[in-house]
């Protein structure tokens, strides 16, 4: 009897996965699915950007000209996210937005390294001489 029983447990919990498994398959096929994640890390991004700057809701809404509600509604996910809006939010917070497209089934891991220290001609900046020596330019 009792084998009965967990065979029966067993088949019910294989047709929940089964269930489980098309359900994220029909997900997988919407729009909204893929834009959640986006969203999601963004807004992630955002809140540790304003804890590390040590920089309020408050004062992000001032930052941005808008309302604080306004920003607890961008942090929240529940906002219309234009490439305008994250790039504005992210300027308060001398931040940039990257946009990287690639394969669906790929996992993209980024990190943050300092940018180098050249200026937007592509040259990179004199060096502060030491003990009065003449400026040079690196090699």
């Amino acid at each position: 009897m009792e084998d009965s029983k967990s065979s029966v447990a067993e088949a019910t919990l294989e047709e929940n996965l089964e269930r489980y498994r098309q359900l994220f398959l029909r997900a997988e096929k919407s729009v909204d699915y893929w834009v959640a994640g986006p969203i999601t890390e963004f807004s992630e991004d955002i809140w540790r950007l304003m804890e590390e700057q040590k920089v309020s809701r408050a004062e992000l809404a001032r930052r941005l000209g808008t309302s604080r509600a306004y920003v607890t509604k961008l942090l929240g996910g529940n906002a219309n996210f234009t490439l305008h809006t994250m790039t504005k939010v992210a300027m308060a917070l001398g931040a940039a937005v990257h946009v990287h497209v690639t394969d669906k089934d790929a996992v993209t891991r980024w990190r943050d390294k300092p940018s180098s220290r050249e200026d937007l001609t592509g040259r990179s900046p004199e060096v502060k001489p030491r003990s009065g020596k003449k400026a040079r330019k690196p090699a």
